[in-house]
């Protein structure tokens, strides 16, 4: 155990840097969260009907999907340590050591784990904030829109650590660096065109936030459906991290 602890000690001191970034980027987007339901609650946007009528429905809850989407991709990302690792050519010494490819990858499994509950812990505190600014309660809907963002989260790492974790060098790592802009933009196609699909069912002459209402509660639906598999889900994309790491670590220590 205490060899795991120490590996997790080591992945901490690697991305402490941009896990803390994350964390001040978030508490700057929840002032503003603040600020903004404050102003509402002051009536500091009466002239716009139809944002308020948006802060009536949604206010104080759809704010927080940009921190969560932030927040949990900070979390969960993994890259920068393997990279150092490379860059100072210690992921292949480290084969030499006694640490074992089994106990690294528990350790980086459980690290990630860490991250996300802390991430989950934060983003409940947001979202209880973010809805007393508006004057409203806290909607338990949002546990579930927190674990789903996990899990949207965790498929771009399984996709990174797939790729990166097959680099041995510095050159092999740029080259599977390259590959990953391809894969995310075959992604972000697919959603885009699923996404404009939606906004052209609900209307091309419609207003922003009229096209924005159908495509919530279309959402609602959906999450709805995915609730009861959220926890399984995340569980399995995390047993399939530590497949992957176990077989990038085995095929180092192989080479």
């Amino acid at each position: 155990m205490a060899k795991i602890m120490s590996l997790i000690y080591r992945e901490w001191i690697l991305m402490r840097k941009k896990l803390l970034l994350g964390l001040a980027v978030t508490a700057g987007l929840l002032l503003l969260i603040t600020f903004i339901g404050f102003s509402y609650q002051n009536g500091a946007f009466d002239g716009n009907e139809k944002l308020c009528n948006l802060f009536a429905k949604r206010g104080g809850y759809f704010e927080v999907y940009p921190v969560m989407l932030l927040l949990t991709s900070v979390a969960g990302t993994s890259a920068d340590a393997y990279e150092s690792d490379i860059k100072s050519n210690w992921a292949r010494y480290s084969m030499t050591l006694p640490a074992e490819t089994r106990p690294r990858a528990i350790a980086h499994v459980l690290f990630m784990l860490i991250r996300f509950i802390v991430t989950f812990l934060i983003l409940l505190a947001v979202s209880v904030v973010s809805a007393a600014a508006f004057g409203k309660p806290f909607a338990k809907e949002m546990i579930a829109d927190i674990g789903i963002f996990s899990c949207l989260a965790l498929l771009p790492i399984c996709l990174v650590e797939f790729f990166m974790g097959k680099a041995r060098d510095p050159i092999a790592y740029k080259k599977q660096q390259s590959r990953i802009p391809i894969a995310f933009a075959a992604c972000g196609t697919v959603v885009g065109l699923l996404l404009a699909r939606a906004m052209k069912s609900a209307g091309t002459g419609s207003d922003p936030f009229t096209v924005l209402q159908p495509l919530l509660d279309k959402y609602v639906t959906i999450r709805h459906t995915v609730q009861p598999f959220i926890i399984p889900v995340f569980i399995g994309l995390l047993v399939l991290v530590y497949v992957i790491a176990k077989r990038n670590l085995d095929s180092l220590k192989q080479s």
